[in-house]
């Protein structure tokens, strides 16, 4: 008992107690309060009887191994052929690729666009929307399998003028795999839950272009600033103008998570670095008074995509620091608690797994940004093709 006080007594101990607690109760306010929207209704005017013509772009560099299965699945949506047209943009190869399979988009217009030189995606996307007619232009991956209902169920949230944006819900396809792939999965739950709350406030902020629709009049342009990505750098001007810009669950579409923590780190700092760029820039927006969207979304995304990481990091050395400085019973003891649990529940083990992996991402990517590292091409991660 003289060892649990001496422990409790200790400053660096009280320290993480304190920031632990400031850290749960920002992060678990906020997604309390977004998951309680969630569970309203829409406050817009949707028409499933909406279908507009649509131009489906895929930028496909060095993808002519999976762009057949992507075609296959554009051919299978649930949507009227006659009001789709594709864009694939790529290299000689998965062009080539592509013309050998275009014959499954029968009754679709499509049109292969031919890179001379590598462009990057957001340029790639941003040459093929001069070929574009579509009222709403649709971007995916060439790996993204999109549910056959996924575009019909995305584009009829276009039906009211005040959306410009709608993404949608990703489902993890190696899941299984490992605790990495795992983790990816549970993490998904918690982070649609809040996508889906800002949302029905007025919009969130964070897409993803595996599955992205636009509506054409209001897009004008993909952000293509190095540091930016096509999907959330954009998103972030359209709501600055005064449109919505939402996340669905029900426009679902497959992907795979990196199944390895090098590669978990490598994507997710990518990501987390688009994000630090996009998130402060619509801070600086809110605090200018020029972004009508709620100051505490702006505000919670800024803390738990930029400055959260960091003390996610400094909390657990926070604890080891104290538990050093105490006695060897009471570190005895805590460590053979942690590890017990850690042990006997695979969703801990996941939590933890994401823990890390996130804490370190976000982190790379706030210290490249700082440091002024960006680029508008990223080099693809293959392990998420093997499946």
């Amino acid at each position: 008992m003289k060892e649990l006080l001496l422990l409790l007594n200790d400053g660096v101990f009280i320290g993480f107690i304190l920031l632990t607690a400031l850290h749960s109760a920002i992060t678990v306010g906020y997604f309390i309060h977004v998951s309680r929207v969630s569970r309203k209704p829409w406050n817009l005017k949707v028409s499933n009887d909406y279908e507009p013509c649509v131009s489906i772009i895929i930028p496909a560099y060095k993808e002519a191994k999976v762009i057949g299965r992507k075609i296959e699945n554009i051919a299978n949506l649930y949507y009227p052929k006659h009001r789709l047209q594709v864009i694939i943009v790529g290299d000689p190869e998965t062009i080539d690729a592509a013309r050998k399979h275009a014959q499954m988009l029968n009754g679709i217009k499509v049109l292969l666009l031919e890179e001379k030189e590598r462009l990057g995606k957001a340029n790639a996307l941003n040459y093929a929307l001069k070929f574009t007619e579509g009222e709403i232009i649709a971007t995916s991956d060439a790996d993204a399998i999109w549910s056959p209902d996924a575009l019909k169920n995305a584009v009829k949230y276009f039906s009211d003028p005040i959306v410009a944006a709608v993404t949608g819900h990703e489902i993890i396809s190696n899941a299984s795999k490992n605790i990495h792939t795992y983790s990816e999965q549970s993490y998904r739950k918690t982070y649609y839950i809040m996508r889906l709350g800002e949302s029905k406030i007025w919009s969130t902020m964070i897409f993803q272009g595996e599955l992205a629709l636009y509506r054409r009049s209001y897009l004008k342009y993909f952000e293509s600033r190095p540091g930016y990505s096509d999907d959330t750098g954009t998103v972030i001007r359209l709501i600055k103008e005064g449109y919505r810009c939402i996340y669905i669950p029900e426009a679902k579409f497959a992907d795979a998570a990196p199944p390895n923590l090098k590669d978990k780190i490598k994507l997710k700092s990518r990501r987390g670095q688009h994000l630090v760029n996009a998130l402060t820039e619509a801070l600086k927006h809110k605090i200018k008074g020029m972004f009508p969207l709620p100051a505490y979304i702006a505000l919670a995304n800024f803390y738990m995509h930029v400055l959260a990481p960091i003390i996610q990091l400094t909390i657990p050395i926070l604890l080891v620091v104290s538990l050093i400085r105490s006695t060897a019973l009471v570190t005895s003891i805590l460590l053979i608690a942690i590890l017990t649990i850690s042990m006997l529940d695979k969703n801990i083990r996941s939590l933890a797994e994401l823990y890390i992996s996130s804490s370190l991402a976000l982190t790379l990517a706030l210290i490249r940004s700082m440091a002024g590292t960006r680029s508008v091409i990223w080099e693809k991660i293959e392990s998420m093709r093997e499946i």
